[in-house]
């Protein structure tokens, strides 16, 4: 899911709007509200975030410089329009979205949730979202404002523009944006395209902050800025209609299909110059045909529309478990439009107009902001009726013996990982691994002798990584390095006798086509890559002397088992499912491909696979909980910590070991 930011500004005048930086408003608008909705293959829709930057920095830019000419120019006024403009409309969603998300955010997801509001509020959202998960992941999809995040970036670049703008002497201004926006090109080139982590802020990364932080999205905004420089100049840069048609066209497809998988990188300068070749000119290239004025009249709903359709979506996540059925996000479309529709008539409008804010319309801004400061304090209080913490076990991060073992320190520090100064058994694998330690500690065959070899989501199989939005080419060759020093380890060690493998294998043994990072570059392919080098790997470290077993994942449903629960537990809204337990055909479903692959490695190389599906299913039924009603789950396939010690200990794992 990616980003979006329709608020830029407007023209002094209802006369002085372009009809054309409409219609690429409702561009961008739908690309991204169409990429939300997955309901049609946009890969790139993402990138109306970028062409709404554009815009905004044109016409915020080209409005106080046509002031400034005139002499007309008042801070005062011009962030008393912007209040205007942004806030009410705002707070109107934020009140909606905290009522509806009291009733169905879980605890952990509600204490997200007042962050990422005090982030809306206070135009800190772009701070405060990455620190709880990047855009991308699988948790964003919860998290009802995330899209606020650019929103909050427009509103740094407001702050800061006027500012520039009235101390720049005018035959400056171009140079010294244009000296700027490189600058910040330059910026956010360097930090997408290598990954590091700030050791201060361990959970912002370099690509993190070049997609959520002013600084290396300036240069965005400031192509717009260079655009109104020209335009009040009013110097004769009017590209041709026939290469304006040819920009939408263009446009269109990298919306639809993006080159890079990294952004803000290609793809963003592609949809920028693009956006910028568009809005450049005198704008009466676009025509007035019946189909541009309703994409027009969607570019004049997109803030609104902007703001409501993403909590719609990530709310109807949480209370669906995961997966929205597809005519329930179609008409999560239909409903976002109506919304935007009736906020923009009847909220927008009511306050856009005039240059500063009167008495009375002041009045009903104080009273909305401390509507939406004091409500989530007031519906906190009367939320739930529950023992406080009672589900606190369903968000413990479950790293095994450490944190540091979970990022593979053992490779580099063995004792660190180890419960025996010459453990005699090592757990490899992922995160699927760590969520058994747990267990295997209360297992003393295994567990006081044991050590954990661990690097979140990667698989234990040499050579081979799996590819995803999270998860890269750099991120692969450090997963395959990381496998080879295990493999290495293990093979030399002469007190390491039994291998434990455990992970889900998604997206190394699923069926169909899967994206791969195969022996140093990255492809599309089937699941054999990754099942003959799981077989190898076997067979090596059995050739070595060690006995191999693996570990299936448990079954898998589909949707937040842990969420479920939680929910239910708590009394609140929960759709397309009455219980949480789940037929064993829904395992099946899921887990067909890593079920068929595992059963092959043990065929072909006599390694035994231990199953959790006879302790958890029987009579078609997988269940979720015990009998004294904690959830074995943590989410949709890990095991929760109690879980762990309840249902490893039964594998039976001991019994398999073979001195």
């Amino acid at each position: 899911m990616h980003r979006l930011t329709p608020g830029g500004g407007t023209l002094s005048s209802p006369s002085s709007v372009r009809q054309d930086i409409q219609v690429l408003r409702g561009i961008a608008v739908l690309a991204v509200l169409l990429y939300h909705s997955k309901l049609v293959p946009v890969a790139g829709g993402y990138l109306g975030v970028d062409i709404f930057f554009v815009i905004s920095g044109y016409l915020i830019t080209k409005n106080i410089l046509t002031d400034i000419s005139r002499q007309r120019f008042s801070f005062l006024d011009f962030y008393s329009r912007r209040a205007r403009r942004l806030l009410p409309a705002a707070y109107c969603t934020l009140i909606v979205t905290t009522l509806l998300a009291s009733r169905v955010l879980t605890e952990d997801r509600w204490s997200d949730y007042l962050d990422q509001l005090l982030g809306a509020v206070t135009f800190t959202a772009n701070f405060v979202l990455p620190l709880q998960s990047g855009y991308f992941e699988t948790a964003a999809e919860t998290k009802p404002l995330l899209h606020i995040w650019s929103l909050s970036v427009e509103e740094q670049y407001y702050f800061l523009a006027p500012l520039l703008l009235v101390l720049l002497r005018p035959r400056w201004r171009f140079g010294a944006l244009l000296a700027l926006a490189l600058l910040s090109l330059a910026l956010c080139m360097a930090l997408v395209s290598t990954r590091f982590t700030y050791w201060r802020l361990p959970a912002l990364d370099s690509q993190q902050m070049a997609f959520f932080m002013l600084p290396a999205r300036a240069w965005e905004m400031l192509a717009g800025s260079l655009l109104a420089c020209i335009a009040v100049a009013q110097a004769p840069f009017n590209p041709p209609r026939a290469v304006k048609f040819v920009a939408v066209g263009l446009l269109c497809v990298v919306c639809a299909y993006p080159m890079d998988s990294l952004h803000p990188r290609a793809d963003a300068l592609v949809a920028v110059l693009l956006t910028a070749l568009l809005i450049a000119g005198d704008g009466k290239w676009v025509g007035n045909s019946a189909p541009v004025r309703a994409i027009a009249r969607v570019g004049d709903w997109s803030y609104s529309l902007y703001l409501v359709h993403w909590p719609l979506f990530a709310l109807a996540t949480s209370a669906y478990l995961g997966q929205v059925p597809t005519i329930v996000r179609g008409g999560l479309v239909v409903l976002s439009l109506g919304l935007a529709y009736l906020q923009y008539e009847f909220v927008e409008q009511r306050f856009r107009h005039g240059r500063r804010l009167a008495p009375r319309q002041l009045l009903r801004l104080a009273a909305a902001s401390a509507t939406v400061a004091a409500l989530p304090f007031a519906i906190g209080s009367v939320r739930l009726d529950v023992e406080p913490g009672k589900y606190d076990y369903l968000h413990q991060r479950n790293s095994g013996l450490s944190s540091r073992c979970a990022a593979g320190a053992a490779i580099d520090d063995p004792a660190a990982c180890s419960t025996a100064a010459n453990p005699r058994v090592a757990l490899w694998g992922d995160s699927y691994a760590m969520h058994l330690v747990p267990g295997l500690l209360k297992v003393p065959e295994v567990g006081a002798s044991m050590i954990q070899i661990t690097k979140a989501a990667c698989a234990p199989v040499p050579g081979v990584a799996s590819l995803d939005a999270n998860y890269d080419a750099q991120w692969a060759r450090g997963c395959l390095a990381f496998t080879e020093r295990a493999r290495d380890l293990i093979a030399r060690s002469p007190t390491l006798r039994h291998v434990i493998l455990s992970s889900p294998y998604s997206g190394y043994l699923d069926h169909g086509d899967l994206a791969l990072f195969v022996d140093g570059r990255s492809v599309v392919a089937d699941r054999s890559a990754a099942l003959e080098r799981l077989i190898t790997l076997v067979s090596e470290l059995q050739a070595h002397g060690k006995q191999v077993i693996l570990v299936a994942p448990p079954p898998k449903p589909g949707f937040d088992v842990g969420a479920c629960r939680e929910q239910q537990g708590l009394g609140l809204v929960m759709l397309g499912r009455t219980e949480c337990d789940f037929s064993y055909t829904e395992h099946e479903a899921n887990q067909a491909g890593i079920v068929d692959g595992l059963k092959q490695v043990s065929a072909r190389t006599g390694a035994a696979v231990v199953w959790f599906d006879s302790l958890l299913c029987s009579s078609g039924v997988c269940r979720t909980g015990t009998a004294e009603g904690v959830s074995i789950y943590k989410d949709g396939g890990h095991l929760s910590i109690p879980g762990s010690m309840w249902a490893v200990p039964k594998l039976g794992l001991e019994h398999q070991l073979i001195d």
